[in-house]
């Protein structure tokens, strides 16, 4: 019968890894071979438990030898600073690439020290508590961020945590009774996956969304309550699959869409459908972003029958980088034809035949008598 020391290394670090701290110092003083083992161990979890001063030793051994690169930590509610801090810093020490904290029953604070992972690529945050954000604080590789119940000092503290994550790709949000804030402003550039989930509270809501995203079918469903959406979507290509069945933006009252994708139009005509209070609606190009559609190949599908929001709510309509394109000019002029409220509508051309392309805006149908036309 083979014995524990026939057991390879290998399945034994294994083993070692699904261990929570409990086992930990109880298989540490086996033998030479495990402790050495436990020092080559990539992901270490924390329980909770107060497990004296044979744990800390334990911590402090694998702190200078060990590899570690996943820490989870379960904390209870008598957990405290004087617990988790040496942990934290211990991480920060080891160049630590993911992190998870979950607190059981009450928000726990973390420390200053969290803000100064220099090789942290992901973070799953649930019922804890963020102070505001150091002014030295840098998290230039996390690409993973999961904000589940989290509370912050206020709304600027998710946009200040948001802005020293400069390759941001992953954000995944939960809100709960626990969650205190109640505006997001999400500016992450390299974002390519939003998931939003809201609970109990939709009434409360108001987010402004500002990401690049290649599947907004993933997110837009979660945005229900949104007021302020300013959007791009590099690879609108499947109009159908837009919003999921039953999506409405009732609350919907600003709306930024950015032109870059290959069916940017169609999008927009979802979003207009389904937003019947939309007030103000700014078509542009972000910075370092291009028109990328085929105008030979596309189709504009438009509404079967004016949407609400043209034809009782819109008043403000503002276009950027209008170039007067075949597609372009169709959605102006059915803008312009059915938006029978509109106030102000303003369009910005760079283009070298610019006078021609606003002589022509200007001689299209308005279906409001008091629309000003301004050009720039």
């Amino acid at each position: 019968m083979a014995s524990i020391s026939d057991i390879p290394d290998e399945l034994l670090l294994n083993i070692l890894s699904s261990l929570p701290s409990k086992e930990v110092v109880a298989t540490s003083v086996l033998s030479k071979r495990w402790r050495s083992l436990w020092t080559e161990v990539k992901t270490f979890r924390y329980d909770g438990e107060s497990i004296g001063r044979t744990y800390w030793k334990f911590v402090l051994f694998i702190s200078k030898r060990s590899s570690v690169e996943t820490m989870q930590l379960k904390l209870n509610p008598h957990c405290t600073h004087r617990d988790i801090k040496p942990l934290i810093n211990i991480a920060v020490a080891r160049s630590l690439r993911e992190l998870r904290i979950e607190m059981i029953c009450e928000s726990f604070e973390l420390p200053k020290s969290f803000y100064m992972f220099s090789q942290l690529e992901t973070v799953i945050l649930e019922k804890v508590s963020l102070k505001d954000v150091p002014r030295n604080a840098h998290l230039p590789c996390l690409k993973r961020l999961h904000l589940l119940s989290v509370k912050f000092t206020g709304d600027e503290s998710v946009k200040k945590l948001l802005s020293i994550c400069p390759i941001l790709e992953e954000l995944v949000v939960k809100r709960s009774s626990l969650t205190n804030v109640m505006i997001y402003t999400i500016d992450a550039p390299l974002l390519r996956i939003l998931s939003i989930e809201f609970e109990n509270m939709p009434q409360l809501v108001k987010a402004r969304v500002n990401v690049v995203c290649d599947e907004p079918d993933k997110f837009l469903g979660s945005l229900a309550s949104t007021q302020y959406l300013s959007l791009c979507s590099v690879t609108s290509e499947t109009p159908d699959s837009y919003l999921p069945i039953g999506t409405s933006f009732v609350f919907l009252d600003h709306l930024e869409l950015c032109l870059c994708s290959t069916e940017w139009w169609n999008l927009l005509t979802c979003i207009l459908v389904d937003a019947p209070k939309l007030r103000v609606l700014k078509l542009k190009l972000y910075r370092k972003h291009c028109v990328r559609y085929n105008e030979a190949m596309d189709q504009w599908n438009q509404p079967d029958y004016v949407p609400m929001c043209l034809s009782s709510y819109l008043e403000i309509f503002e276009w950027r980088q209008y170039n007067g394109k075949e597609k372009e000019r169709e959605v102006a002029k059915y803008i312009l034809a059915n938006a029978s409220r509109l106030k102000k509508a303003t369009f910005y051309s760079e283009s070298g035949e610019k006078h021609g392309i606003l002589k022509e805006l200007e001689y299209m149908a308005r279906g409001s008598k008091t629309c000003k036309l301004l050009f720039d």
